[in-house]
């Protein structure tokens, strides 16, 4: 692959990462090569390489950090069950949804859903004192 033909694909994968298209329940490898223009290979390699992990960890990181980035600033997401947050992100099942959670954040969903809580709580005092 040619230094610019890896420059275009990276800058396609960075674009890719501010959508929400990760969230997509059957993504696949095949399905984002499409997506993007290029071959399994080439993306592959650009993922392995740029990004230091496998496909699905990439995704999987990907979900992980947009629900984060939903529980931290739209409240109304820590009032859902972890069913739905696992769905609103495209995992498979809510176990793989907490699974993944774990592995990235080193907290339950539950636990890291009450974290917040608790902090956002401390902030609003800090504000009334």
């Amino acid at each position: 692959m040619s230094p610019e033909t890896e420059k275009k694909l990276l800058a396609k994968l960075n674009k890719f990462e501010k959508s929400t298209l990760f969230t997509k329940k059957n993504i696949s490898l095949p399905y984002l090569s499409a997506h993007l223009q290029t071959n399994t290979k080439y993306l592959s390699y650009i993922i392995n390489t740029h990004k230091k992990k496998d496909f699905n960890n990439y995704i999987n990181e990907l979900r992980i950090r947009y629900i984060i980035e939903k529980l931290k600033y739209e409240p109304q997401y820590r009032k859902y069950k972890v069913a739905t947050l696992a769905d609103e992100t495209g995992f498979s099942s809510p176990n793989k949804f907490t699974t993944v959670f774990k592995k990235v954040t080193s907290l339950s969903p539950s636990l890291f859903i009450s974290y917040l809580k608790t902090e956002s709580e401390t902030e609003l005092e800090k504000i009334d004192n």
